[in-house]
């Protein structure tokens, strides 16, 4: 479950995909590593206790409520890999569908597993994204 009262820490991302008890799921959350810090061009930070976010943005809603949070996201457990996208996904039905067997609520795409998913449409995916975010927030 999403926390907006997370906040970025100090600790070492290499050492949390490490930590995964699960080396495909380490593996998996490497390759989302790698391909978000190239699309992002962000260096990755730990959000809370388990979130590899990518760059930040700051929110308000009209209710006065504010914070900030990462442009780009995931978090993964021996269970599946969460990308997590803020602007909703009304506008990724073709993405999605090109993608494989993927799962999705209302901000939170679910993944099993990256050799299940078609990369190049995970890559475009993950680009229309950021690219959204920076015109939405940039």
């Amino acid at each position: 479950m999403l926390d907006f009262e997370t906040q970025p820490s100090n600790t070492d991302v290499q050492q949390l995909i490490n930590a995964i008890d699960h080396t495909r799921r380490q593996h998996d959350a490497n390759t989302l590593l790698a391909l978000m810090t190239k699309i992002s061009g962000h260096t990755a930070v730990i959000w809370g206790e388990d979130i590899i976010g990518f760059g930040q943005y700051h929110y308000r809603y009209k209710t006065g409520r504010e914070g900030d949070w990462p442009i780009l996201a995931f978090s993964s457990d021996h269970k599946s890999i969460s990308i997590y996208v803020m602007p909703g996904f009304e506008n990724y039905e073709k993405l999605l569908n090109k993608m494989g067997s993927v799962k999705h609520t209302n901000f939170t795409l679910t993944l099993h597993k990256l050799s299940d998913i078609h990369m190049p449409a995970l890559q475009a995916f993950i680009q229309q994204v950021f690219d959204d975010m920076q015109k939405l927030h940039g």
